[in-house]
């Protein structure tokens, strides 16, 4: 019962939460770190009373008075996908948690993922995302807000609240799955001041745009959500929709922890309320590794020590972790015969700095053949398709540790995956 009521006051909490936040990230550093440490203590005693982790802190022979900062979480093992999922179907089916919210993740890294989340915890994490956006400079209150259906939900509403018509906190969606003209036509008439889409969306919308000479609204800041954005379609991005591209990171199961704001080369940790680290294959600290996510205001239900399934390069100072570059989802691997792989990131190097491919994805259909779907940067690249094929395969081969054939699919746009995503690597080998 007072779940549900909490539930119905989530907006309400969504503002009271908003008030606590330090809304200019990045700014005090020495004092977010106090804050991490404050809320750290605060989530071990809270999680050391729930018994799937008290398991965990006993096997690993620790205590809530051990971990007392960041660094220390690398006392407790990391959680993996498959260890939370059933974790949360377990939580799921109890009584107590019938008004809680269950949010599903996309499925990008293998089967979604419902996550079981207090309203409070919803409250602080829209809060979270809200002052991300303010970060970037728009005002959630008088802007104007486009965004994309949310997929898990059966109805959107189609008109404006008795506060957005007096102009606070508008909002609209588009229809994401619509044909690249419809899309675009939305965007223009109502000439938002922020746009939030998929990165798939965002790709398809610039390629369109730019091979017919159509002109897109600029928004004041736009968001691409659900993959990295790496330096080609930031180049493309920043042509067709301006300057002021928002590049949050996160996910649905701890909400967005980093920012990096346009005219950034690096991604702020949202230190007061997150604890980032990066560990090696050995699970200890390192400066490049596996992105392990903790989000501090998640006590109800606590998420420790995530293994997120992205890869990224850091460097500290004065104790305070920076990322210099997120590498991007660990995707499927090439598999052979053998037993042996290829990796997502034995491919990725060959391809990122790669003046004539916009965007790539590979379908390997057998242990012998790679299907390649490319689009090619018709403004940069001065080659035939031909001479292309020719000069990736060659550097594809050097990788592969097989040999293997690779065809071309050239194409104008490649669609994203049916969660709204796009891998690079697709192995369709069972």
């Amino acid at each position: 019962m007072f779940e549900e009521i909490q539930k119905k006051m989530t907006n309400v909490n969504l503002f009271l939460a908003l008030m606590q936040m330090d809304k200019k990230i990045g700014a005090d550093l020495k004092k977010e770190k106090q804050k991490q440490n404050a809320h750290i203590n605060q989530l071990m005693k809270k999680a050391y009373e729930i018994p799937f982790y008290r398991k965990r802190f006993d096997q690993a022979g620790v205590n809530p008075k051990d971990i007392k900062t960041s660094e220390d979480l690398v006392k407790l093992p990391p959680l993996t996908k498959d260890e939370l999922r059933v974790w949360m179907e377990e939580e799921a089916a109890k009584p107590e948690h019938k008004g809680w919210y269950a949010d599903t993740t996309s499925g990008s890294s293998g089967i979604p993922l419902t996550v079981v989340m207090s309203p409070k915890e919803k409250a602080w994490m829209m809060a979270n995302w809200f002052r991300v956006l303010m970060k970037a400079g728009y005002n959630p209150v008088f802007g104007k807000m486009m965004t994309r259906i949310n997929a898990h939900e059966d109805k959107h509403k189609d008109y404006d609240t008795f506060l957005q018509r007096l102009g606070f906190m508008r909002r609209k969606y588009v229809n994401q799955f619509g044909s690249e003209e419809e899309v675009i036509k939305a965007i223009n008439d109502y000439h938002p001041d922020m746009l939030y889409l998929n990165h798939s969306e965002f790709m398809r919308i610039a390629l369109y745009s730019r091979d017919h000479g159509i002109k897109v609204w600029h928004p004041k800041f736009y968001a691409p959500v659900g993959e990295k954005t790496d330096d080609a379609a930031r180049a493309l991005f920043m042509e067709v929709f301006g300057e002021n591209l928002v590049d949050s990171y996160g996910s649905a199961e701890t909400g967005a922890c980093l920012l990096r704001v346009p005219g950034s080369d690096e991604y702020v940790v949202h230190n007061d309320y997150y604890a980032v680290n990066i560990y090696d294959e050995q699970n200890q600290l390192a400066k490049e590794g596996k992105i392990v996510i903790t989000p501090l205001f998640k006590t109800d239900m606590p998420i420790i020590n995530y293994v997120i399934g992205d890869s990224a390069e850091s460097r500290v100072e004065d104790g305070i972790r920076f990322i210099t570059n997120i590498k991007g989802r660990i995707n499927d691997v090439f598999k052979y015969r053998d037993g042996t792989v290829t990796t997502f990131f034995e491919v990725t190097p060959l391809i990122t700095h790669n003046r004539d491919i916009i965007q790539i994805r590979f379908i390997q259909e057998s242990y012998d053949l790679v299907h390649v779907q490319a689009v090619q940067d018709r403004e940069k690249s001065i080659k035939s398709k031909e001479e292309i094929e020719k000069e990736l395969t060659e550097k594809f081969l050097e990788v592969m540790k097989h040999p293997v054939k690779f065809e071309f699919e050239w194409m104008n746009a490649i669609p994203p995956d049916p969660n709204g995503k796009l891998r690079m690597i697709v192995c369709n080998i069972k």
